[in-house]
């Protein structure tokens, strides 16, 4: 089973676009599998330029 991310790189999105860990979770899944886009009306993913906002 090959590791997709670490605490290290969990505490990092924290700190760096000020989420919470459960969103940073999100955000560093989301640039794993290649994905730009989120649906939802959770104002925190704007921080992260990776990723766009539908809500």
């Amino acid at each position: 089973m090959d590791d997709k991310g670490d605490l290290k790189e969990l505490l990092e999105a924290m700190k760096k676009y000020n989420l919470f860990p459960g969103d940073a979770l999100i955000a560093i899944t989301a640039r794993h599998y290649h994905i730009d886009a989120v649906l939802t009306f959770d104002e925190d993913f704007k921080r992260v330029p990776m990723l766009r906002v539908i809500p």
